[in-house]
């Protein structure tokens, strides 16, 4: 049977992590990656994007295209350094990028949820992350060019808070196309 002093301890700090006291990690992004089992990723070398740049659509807004320039800059980067070229105007790619970003409402439905909303770097207190918070999404996607099926894809989720951060989508990218096979010999 615990000691009285510890129930007291034990009291406390769960009524301080209520408050919101509990400690606030670091963004945590979680990972999700697979190589669909059909494919033979190794003859891969060039990619395209399956979309224009956001920036030359005259409906899209500036936090818009701010985000989808980053995303494509950080993708861009990450396939050479896994040794894959972006194909030229004219030339057929071996793979088409996809990718969605997306901002869905989560919630904390118990105090070990909560606790787990603060590691992952949520800094919103019991109450309001019960009530919901906001959890962004990056989904990449690489379609074989020939066959038109999915031949990777990968999901990224972090908490949000305000504005999306560049270094979190950087390091989401990254993290994500570690999972991305790299072009034997590369």
């Amino acid at each position: 049977m615990p000691s009285p002093r510890f129930a007291t301890v034990l009291v406390l700090l769960l009524g301080l992590a209520a408050c919101g006291f509990a400690p606030k990690g670091p963004t945590r992004v979680q990972i999700s990656a697979e190589t669909l089992p059909w494919v033979d990723m190794s003859t891969y070398r060039t990619w395209a994007w399956w979309r224009g740049a956001l920036e030359s659509r005259p409906d899209a807004g500036t936090d818009e295209a701010l985000l989808d320039w980053r995303v494509r800059q950080d993708v861009a980067q990450n396939l050479a350094a896994r040794g894959y070229r972006e194909s030229v105007y004219g030339e057929r790619p071996d793979f088409i990028m996809v990718y969605d970003v997306s901002r869905d409402v989560a919630s904390t439905s118990s105090f070990r949820d909560y606790l787990t909303y603060r590691a992952d770097g949520g800094s919103e207190d019991m109450g309001e992350a019960f009530m919901g918070y906001q959890e962004g999404q990056l989904v990449l996607r690489a379609i074989d060019a020939a066959s038109k099926r999915v031949a990777w894809r990968g999901r990224a989720t972090a908490i949000l808070e305000g504005r999306v951060q560049p270094d979190l989508i950087d390091r989401a990218v990254a993290d994500l196309l570690a999972k991305f096979p790299a072009r034997p010999g590369s």
